[in-house]
C-alpha cells in the first residue's frame, strides 16, 4: 500500500467515525429537545390551570347560587320544582347556573383535551365540583330533556370519575356508570349522543 493509500483510508475511518458521533449526538439532542419541549408543555399547561381556577375567585354564581339555595351544605340535589320557581322569579338565576356550570364545563373539556392539568384541578377543586354537579343534578337533567343532551355532559364524567376513585380507594362499589360522548350520523349531521 502506497502512502496515499493509507492515508486515503485513515482520512475515510475517520470521518465515518465522525458521521457516526455526529448522528449519535443529533439523534441525542433531538431526544433531549424532545424532553424539553414535554417539560415545557406540562409547565404551560399547569400555568393554563391555575389561570382558570384562578377565574373562579371573579366568578361571584357561586356565591349568589349558595345565597340562594344553600347548596354548599346539601347532601342531595336541590328540587327541580325550587330552581324552576327560583328563575321565574329572577331570571339572574339561571344566568348564574349557567355561568357556573359552563365554568365547570370548560375545565373538564380542558381535562380531558389535555389542556388542563387534572391533578391540579382536582386538588384544589374536587369538592366544589362534586357539591356543585350533586345540588345541581336535578336540573342538569331537566336541562338535558329540555334543551341538548349533551348539556354538561363532560362536567358530569370528570366528577363521576373522581367520585368513583374515592370509593374505589375506600373498597366500595363504584356509583354506577359515567356517560361518555360517541359520534352518531343523522341525515348527514354528525353529533354526539350520551352513552351511560
Amino acid at each position: 500500500m502506497t502512502t496515499f493509500e493509507i492515508a486515503s483510508l485513515t482520512i475515510n475511518t475517520i470521518s465515518s467515525v465522525a458521521i457516526v458521533a455526529s448522528a449519535i449526538y443529533v439523534a441525542l439532542q433531538f431526544r433531549r429537545a424532545a424532553k424539553i419541549h414535554e417539560q415545557n408543555l406540562e409547565w404551560n399547561k399547569r400555568i393554563e390551570t391555575r389561570k382558570k381556577l384562578d377565574d373562579y375567585n371573579r366568578l361571584d354564581s357561586a356565591l349568589y347560587l349558595n345565597e340562594r339555595f344553600k347548596f354548599v351544605g346539601r347532601k342531595h340535589s336541590v328540587p327541580i320544582d325550587e330552581i324552576t320557581k327560583a328563575i321565574e322569579d329572577d331570571h339572574q338565576v339561571e344566568v348564574h347556573l349557567s355561568r357556573l356550570l359552563n365554568y365547570y364545563e370548560a375545565i373538564a373539556l380542558g381535562i380531558e383535551n389535555n389542556f388542563y392539568d387534572e391533578y391540579i384541578v382536582k386538588s384544589t377543586r374536587r369538592g366544589a365540583m362534586i357539591r356543585t354537579f350533586t345540588a345541581f343534578e336535578e336540573y342538569i337533567a331537566y336541562d338535558r330533556r329540555e334543551h341538548s343532551p349533551m348539556t354538561y355532559i363532560k362536567y358530569e364524567a370528570i366528577v363521576k370519575k373522581w367520585i368513583d376513585e374515592e370509593r374505589k380507594e375506600q373498597g366500595l362499589p363504584p356509583t354506577g356508570k359515567v356517560c361518555q360522548c360517541k359520534s352518531v350520523s343523522v341525515d348527514g349531521y354528525t353529533f354526539c349522543s350520551s352513552v351511560c
